[in-house]
Order: C-alpha cells, then sequence, then structure tokens
C-alpha cells in the first residue's frame, strides 16, 4: 500500500486507518479469532474499487502480566496480516488500564483515522466498509457499530444516526479529533464509562458521533440464565465509579447525590466501596472540574447516559 498519511483528511472518508486492540489475560485463541475476522474485513475494503484504503495498521498493545504472544506468535501473526495490515505487538509489561493503553497505543498515530477494537469481538465482514463509509461527512467524529448478539439499547436517529455516545468496544475515530480533545480521559476514567466521557468531549468539540446499525460486530459477552448480560465484579465498581466521576465532571451534583444515596441503601460490596473511594477522592478535593458548557451534551436519561431505543 501507498501511504498518504502526511496530511489531515477531516474534510473526506479516511484513506488510512490505525487499528488499535488492548489486550489483557486474552487467550491466543481469542486473539487469533479476532484478528482472522479483521483480515476479512480489511481485505473487503481493499479489494473494493470504489473505496480508497491506501494503508492500516494495527498496534496490539498488552497489558498482562505476561506477555499473550510469544516471539514465535508474533511472527505468526505479522505474516497473516501481511501485506494487508502492517502489525505490531507491544507488552506493556504493566496493567495500564483500557484508557491509558489505548491512548498509548494511538498517541503517535498519523493515520487519518483510529479503530479501537475489543480482543473479544468477531468482525463481520463489511464492518470496517460500512464504518468508513458513516465518515464521508466531516462533521462526523466517531462511529460506533452494532454489537451481536447483546445489541446496545441506546437511541440514535435513525436517518443520520446520531447519538449521545459511541461504544468503545468498536468505534472508529478520526485521529485529529480524538487528539483535538486529549483522548480518552485516563485518570478519571481508567476503564469503563471513558467511552461515554469521549464521546461527549467530541461533541463539545464540534463533532458528531454516530451509529451505523449495518456496520456488525459479534461482542463474547457472557449471559445468565434470563439471556440478560452478567456483569462481572469489576463491572460493578469500575461502572459506578464511572458514573460518579462522569456527573461530576459534567456539572451534574444531583446525580452524583441521588447516585451516593441509593448504593447507600441498595448498592453491593462493589459498588459501596467504590462509593467509599469517589468519597474519599472528593474529600481529598482531587475530583475533576465541571467542563464548561458541559449541559450541552450531557445527558442522564432514567439512569443512563442517553435516551434508549428499547
Amino acid at each position: 500500500m501507498t501511504s498518504t498519511m502526511d496530511r489531515s483528511v477531516d474534510d473526506r472518508t479516511p484513506t488510512s486507518v490505525r487499528i488499535a486492540i488492548v489486550l489483557y489475560e486474552n487467550s491466543l485463541a481469542e486473539v487469533w479469532r479476532c484478528l482472522r475476522s479483521l483480515r476479512q474485513s480489511v481485505r473487503r475494503v481493499v479489494d473494493n474499487p470504489s473505496i480508497t484504503l491506501n494503508a492500516v495498521t494495527l498496534r496490539l498493545g498488552d497489558c498482562s502480566h505476561r506477555p499473550v504472544l510469544r516471539a514465535e506468535d508474533d511472527l505468526a501473526i505479522k505474516t497473516f496480516l501481511s501485506p494487508v495490515v502492517d502489525a505490531e505487538y507491544i507488552w506493556f509489561g504493566e496493567n495500564l488500564g483500557h484508557s491509558a493503553g489505548c491512548n498509548a497505543l494511538a498517541e503517535d498515530a498519523v493515520e487519518d483515522a483510529v479503530l479501537f477494537l475489543n480482543p473479544d469481538t468477531y468482525s463481520a465482514p463489511a464492518l470496517l466498509e460500512e464504518l468508513l463509509g458513516s465518515m464521508r461527512s466531516p462533521k462526523v467524529a466517531a462511529v460506533d457499530a452494532r454489537q451481536i448478539p447483546c445489541e446496545h439499547p441506546k437511541w440514535y436517529d435513525p436517518t443520520t444516526g446520531e447519538q449521545s455516545w459511541a461504544s468503545g468496544a468498536c468505534v472508529l475515530l478520526r485521529t485529529p479529533s480524538f487528539h483535538a480533545v486529549a483522548g480518552f480521559d485516563a485518570q478519571n476514567f481508567p476503564s469503563y464509562v471513558n467511552d461515554v466521557d469521549l464521546s461527549w468531549r467530541l461533541r463539545l468539540h464540534g463533532g458528531q458521533v454516530v451509529h451505523q446499525p449495518d456496520a456488525v460486530v459479534f461482542h463474547d459477552k457472557r449471559l445468565d440464565s434470563v439471556a440478560g448480560v452478567r456483569p462481572t465484579s469489576i463491572e460493578f465498581y469500575a461502572g459506578l465509579m464511572g458514573r460518579l466521576m462522569l456527573a461530576t465532571k459534567y456539572d451534574r451534583p444531583d446525580i452524583v447525590e441521588e447516585t451516593l444515596t441509593v448504593v447507600s441503601a441498595h448498592g453491593n460490596d462493589d459498588q459501596r466501596r467504590a462509593a467509599a473511594e469517589f468519597v474519599r477522592i472528593r474529600e481529598a478535593d482531587s475530583l475533576p472540574d465541571p467542563l464548561p458548557a458541559a449541559d450541552s451534551v450531557a445527558e442522564f436519561v432514567d439512569g443512563e447516559y442517553g435516551r434508549r431505543r428499547y
């Protein structure tokens, strides 16, 4: 591929993409499942004469205690993806968290767009094609995919695709837009609710955040006996902490106090632990300052961060 990464292309569809995947204690089989489908999705775009895609790079950032990939695995993946995708594997040697891991993988990105993708996903063949197609408008800063088998219930405009926020499990962002808002807020949202915060800051910066239902990705969620998504203990803790930080950053002290009251009365141990840590941070005067004009983008609706479709 011939690189055209020396220019900004905010005024048209991206022609170069960096794919950033943060690993944490994933199995080698899961990594291969993700990459096999990803190669097929990239290959489809490269073979489409109506789409110009000059460069695709992949950065695998490993936050695991020990490297997920051995040297021979790294070589096998690079060989498998070449020449369609230029891949690089980085073992961080520590658990940076999702936000800091993503930022590290994208900080030197010169590609027109960055696709952040969870390793527990399987891309449909048209995934990248549809995501790129949604960026024909220069106003679109971020576009996320439809997740199956558990589709996210957040509302989006059926005509324009505009929505409150984009899910970080599979989201394509314009690189200049991502850099303009300084990426993910790793200090206040190390793992959960970081995608909501990023989306709202992109909107504050003038960008549109849209959903593309024709871009499909399988997200390997564990289900309970009634087919609901089974949360882990870290989700209880980090999700609650993320909510409190989000309400603080977007100037909703009423949401903060309501959440603390509900958790005190009905929360589980992990949620109470998160609430106690939040109070400690607040007493240390270390909470983020509310953003100017936060109310123009923040959407706290019935416990969610935007309207629901169902």
